[in-house]
């Protein structure tokens, strides 16, 4: 039982920590500046200067796509160093966050392990 409440203070923690996730990513020129949290939702949306102005909507639709693209690989890879330590050895957290991790490849590792 003392072993249960230690995983449930851990994962209470890990949920803690991956909460208060936010990252913030600023476009060249400084056109745009956007905060996402975990899980990549947009939190926030700035324009710091004017340099929008002097941009065509396609050129200012290109800078705020990227620049929410560049805020969500952070969060995603924050989010990562978070929950790695509570993954099984060979699991790559970042690859997990990214979509990129072949589950069959790990359940095949896993299946390999001796049981302790």
């Amino acid at each position: 039982m003392s072993r249960y409440r230690e995983q449930f203070a851990e994962l209470r923690e890990t949920q803690r920590r991956l909460r208060e996730i936010s990252c913030t990513a600023t476009s060249s020129r400084q056109v745009v500046s956007v905060t996402v949290g975990h899980g990549g939702v947009v939190r926030d949306v700035k324009f710091p200067s004017s340099a929008y102005k002097r941009l065509t909507p396609a050129e200012l639709s290109a800078a705020v796509v990227k620049t929410i693209t560049d805020a969500q690989q952070q969060a995603a890879r924050e989010a990562a160093a978070v929950v790695a330590p509570t993954l099984p050895e060979g699991v790559d957290a970042e690859q997990m966050f990214t979509g990129d991790l072949d589950l069959q490849r790990v359940l095949r590792a896993t299946q390999r392990e001796p049981r302790k």
